[in-house]
């Protein structure tokens, strides 16, 4: 599938609610019966940054189904599956344990890492002076996670923290975006290996646009392809049962 891997940055970190909330949103959706606007299919969720919050899937799914009685959410809730890791090595070991489990469920479409930086600053602190020691972990994970991809047919959707940024005085490319007659401005800067950056395909950032004259805060997704340069803007709003284009 062509757009297998799925790179997200969150443009505002501060604001940890936001960002976990539309991948929430996103599990919800896969996850809910084709009746009720789904896709009927199975979710993997890797929580390495120990967001996630179960109540909030629960509450999405409450008001996206006319009928939310407790044998419903349970049916909708077994197309989920939670992880959490607590280091690369764990994460490494945990994706070679999944075979068996993408086997055993072919309905298992969604491939959700949130996220793939978690552990990026406290491997290059290990006190390992060579920066190739210092990656060679998260780069095994993200081999086996190409494989797991192509093998399974699966989408994978990663997030990473934005913390690198260019100088002001800085000489590399520029990193705005163009969007129709409209400049669309991202300051970032990939810092994760080059042999992850080369898997992915598609990148996505989220922002958030302050407006004080309404009580509705509202977000913005910018979904850049990078093979084929496509670039796609979108505004959105967050309320109780979940996220609202």
């Amino acid at each position: 599938m062509e757009k297998s891997f799925s790179h997200y940055d969150p443009q505002f970190p501060h604001l940890q609610e936001t960002p976990i909330i539309t991948k929430i949103h996103l599990t919800a959706r896969c996850i809910l019966p084709k009746s009720e606007g789904g896709l009927e299919v199975k979710v993997l969720f890797i929580d390495t940054d120990y967001h996630f919050n179960m109540l909030q899937i629960v509450t999405i799914l409450e008001h996206r189904l006319p009928q939310s009685t407790e044998d419903i959410i349970k049916h909708c809730l077994g197309k989920f599956f939670l992880m959490n890791c607590s280091s690369s090595n764990q994460l490494l070991i945990t994706l070679y344990s999944l075979e068996t489990m993408f086997c055993s469920h072919p309905s298992l479409c969604l491939f959700i890492l949130d996220s793939l930086s978690a552990f990026y600053w406290i491997d290059r602190g290990n006190g390992v002076e060579s920066l190739n020691l210092q990656e060679v972990t998260l780069k095994k994970c993200s081999k086996f996670m190409e494989k797991l991809v192509k093998e399974y047919h699966l989408v994978l959707f990663a997030t990473t923290q934005t913390i690198m940024q260019k100088s002001s005085n800085s000489t590399e490319k520029s990193s705005s975006l163009k969007l129709s007659c409209e400049e669309v401005d991202i300051d970032y800067r990939p810092y994760l290996f080059k042999s992850w950056q080369r898997m992915v395909n598609r990148r996505i950032f989220f922002s958030r646009h302050d407006n004080f004259e309404s009580s509705n805060q509202m977000f913005s997704i910018v979904s850049h392809h990078l093979k084929s340069n496509n670039i796609i803007k979108h505004l959105f709003s967050i309320r109780e049962n979940g996220v609202h284009f």
